[in-house]
């Protein structure tokens, strides 16, 4: 099978689509779009800056394809990743004109001189007007976030885009059940993250950063503005003998956590050394305000900590209530800390086999097995079709 994806920039971050993708590709044609945006960049430092990165991936791959021209031994592509394609594109998607030169630019790096179908995988609603399908191609729609309360996107432009990706799409995969009730149910089916399994549960060494601290609770991911701060600030100040480590990009003011002696700040690290840090912590933590954005998602993280085997303490969201029976779930300040004493306490009684609990639960949800899951609904197109 061919596949076409257009979502966020590949190797930014371990997101849910490259995790499936990196699968994928080991046995299908895979095309990857880098993100095209989902917002009109305005005169700051943080857009510029994303301005001046996607230029330089575009310059990097203008150089990598003359190198392989005289480079035979460059000649075949590194197989059974995808191809990476950095389309210079104009961020105003809502123009016709704009729409008009991404979809010519775009098309011209999707080879369509064969009859293989190609299946459209779209993460990002505004690509929907820059592809072109021809009958016998397939599109999906992969919705892992609620767009109209997901922080840095412009909700009133990617809307009218949504609506025009859901119409035609063929299939559509939501990551939770808030987002299946907004899609229409005859072709929209619920494909929940998964882990990495095995990266997770191992027996990992203990990160450096953590050596000589006791009574760690912790955090990794992007430190956003959906992050209870006020929470972590209550917790860390009510309990001083406690370490909390942060670990991850902080895209908001954590300054007044940073003024707290027992809070230590690391910027965000290699996926693949993250289970130093949570395998060896006391208290894995999800502490999430309750906001649209977190009713819908269904965090990478949860299951990663799960499979980690520490116990988890976590605010109170759907995604987590799936799991009720291995985090400790509450939904006010003194009752997180509470939770906190119980999960420092689990640790200091080993024969409690919370581990093997925790990590069970999430053994058939490795990343492997929805990667098997979606060819097969891929290869039932045909066969079975939703809509």
């Amino acid at each position: 099978m061919r596949f076409v994806v257009f979502a966020e920039d590949w190797g930014s971050h371990p997101s849910s689509t490259q995790h499936l993708f990196t699968r994928i590709a080991k046995e299908h044609d895979v095309i990857w779009f880098n993100s095209i945006g989902m917002r009109k960049p305005s005169l700051n430092l943080k857009d510029m800056n994303r301005i001046v990165t996607k230029l330089s991936m575009m310059i990097k791959d203008k150089f990598t394809h003359a190198r392989k021209t005289h480079d035979k031994t460059n000649e075949v592509e590194k197989s059974h990743s995808p191809k990476v394609q950095n389309p210079l594109v104009l961020p105003w998607h809502d123009n016709t004109l704009c729409s008009v030169f991404n979809s010519f630019k775009i098309n011209q790096l999707i080879d369509t001189s064969n009859e293989e179908p190609i299946i459209y995988w779209l993460s990002v609603a505004t690509a929907i007007n820059a592809i072109k399908l021809r009958p016998q191609d397939k599109l999906i729609y992969y919705c892992g976030d609620d767009f109209s309360s997901l922080a840095g996107v412009d909700h009133q432009m990617v809307e009218g885009f949504e609506k025009a990706l859901i119409a035609k799409a063929d299939r559509i995969f939501v990551i939770s059940d808030k987002l299946m009730s907004k899609m229409p149910a005859h072709k929209t089916q619920l494909l929940e993250h998964g882990v990495d399994f095995n990266l997770f549960n191992q027996p990992k060494p203990k990160a450096d950063e953590l050596s000589g601290k006791n009574n760690v609770i912790g955090f990794y991911g992007s430190i956003s503005s959906w992050l209870d701060i006020d929470l972590l600030e209550y917790c860390a100040r009510q309990r001083p003998e406690y370490q909390f480590v942060l670990v991850g990009k902080a895209e908001v003011d954590i300054s007044k956590l940073l003024c707290l002696n027992n809070v230590t700040h690391h910027q965000a690290i290699d996926h693949k050394k993250l289970a130093g840090f949570s395998q060896h912590w006391q208290a894995s933590i999800l502490p999430f305000k309750d906001n649209g954005q977190i009713q819908s998602c269904d965090p990478l993280k949860l299951k990663e900590y799960l499979a980690a085997g520490v116990p988890i303490v976590a605010t109170d969201f759907p995604a987590v209530r799936r799991f009720q029976d291995a985090v400790l779930i509450s939904n006010s300040a003194e009752g997180f800390l509470n939770r906190l004493d119980i999960a420092v306490a689990i640790n200091h009684f080993p024969q409690i086999a919370w581990k093997t609990h925790s990590s069970d639960l999430v053994k058939r949800h490795s990343w492997d097995h929805k990667a098997q899951f979606v060819l097969s609904e891929c290869k039932n197109f045909h066969t079975n079709p939703l809509n």
